[in-house]
């Protein structure tokens, strides 16, 4: 198992120092966050062991030509251009590839793609217009549509959110979104705050491990699709619990940010859950995906979880 941490290269990062940080840390390397359209100008192949790619939460009512639903996130010929490369379905799928380019020259062995859907709107009233089913179709069809980009010795890791999607990993949406996939080389990336986020009833580390693992057991076989974990704690029941409704009458990207980043903690495991969860899973890829105070690796979260996967 090779373990290694989220981190994004900023343009003042040296990679004598990342490099420096991630050997203190007995890690292996960076998963390494490339959600733009052009190579890095320095890439750090010596570090980076995957890639994490761009991210677009809302996306199917555009996917779907539905523009009497889209326009009311997007309401402009521009807004429609920032986000998404264009006004076609064909120029997102454009700037999809492109970003897969960019990532493929930090050479990884995996790459990391989310599979959910949800409105700005959605995000508070959790009133969710597209089933998983729904999402896992037409996720599987954008991905056939740029997968000749990924060679085979690239694995293309699919990741829950917990949004409609992935969502709780149910046996039979996973059967049927790797049955839609193209290609050998794919696999899930199971983020356990993601999953933690999906049970509002969990209060400690030791109930998010249940959970997780009760979740992967019940995979049977198909537990073998996960080849990584994206590894953090998140137990923000009570949040989601007295914050579903309508969205605030303004709205602003730093608004929904907090909103997100209270209910998707990122924190550290602090116990033996975390062994718990990695000896359950057993993956080829272990990223500790922390949040800090800036974009610096975080080191005394990063240490306190290690210790926790060690049983220390």
């Amino acid at each position: 198992m090779k373990q290694l941490v989220s981190h994004y290269m900023m343009p003042y990062d040296r990679e004598e120092d990342i490099t420096k940080i991630i050997k203190d840390l007995k890690l292996e390397g960076i998963e390494n966050l490339v959600y733009g359209e052009e190579p890095a100008k320095h890439p750090v192949p010596s570090l980076t062991v995957g890639c994490h790619l761009a991210y677009w939460p809302d996306w199917m009512n555009f996917y779907l030509g539905r523009s009497d639903l889209y326009k009311k996130d997007f309401p402009t010929e521009k807004s429609l251009i920032d986000y998404f490369g264009g006004t076609t379905v064909e120029a997102w799928e454009q700037r999809i590839r492109n970003n897969i380019r960019a990532a493929l020259a930090e050479k990884p062995a995996y790459l990391v793609w989310h599979v959910a859907d949800c409105s700005v709107e959605e995000i508070w009233t959790r009133r969710f217009r597209y089933s998983s089913r729904e999402v896992l179709k037409a996720a599987a069809e954008v991905y056939s549509a740029v997968a000749d980009e990924v060679p085979q010795t690239v694995q293309a890791l699919f990741e829950n959110i917990f949004w409609p999607g992935l969502y709780t990993l149910e046996p039979e949406d996973v059967d049927y979104f790797f049955s839609c996939l193209p290609g050998k080389n794919i696999g899930i990336m199971l983020d356990t705050g993601h999953l933690m986020n999906t049970n509002w009833n969990i209060r400690t580390e030791a109930d998010g491990a249940d959970y997780v693992c009760s979740i992967v057991n019940r995979l049977g076989s198909m537990k073998d699709l996960i080849k990584g974990i994206h590894l953090s704690c998140s137990i923000s029941g009570n949040y989601q619990r007295t914050h579903v409704g309508p969205p605030p009458a303004k709205i602003t990207p730093e608004i929904i940010g907090h909103h997100i980043i209270s209910i998707d903690q990122h924190r550290s495991f602090t116990t033996d859950a975390a062994k718990r969860i990695v000896d359950t899973v057993e993956p080829e890829f272990l990223t500790h995906e922390l949040f800090g105070p800036d974009f610096s690796i975080p080191v005394d979260k990063v240490t306190t979880q290690r210790n926790a996967i060690m049983g220390w």
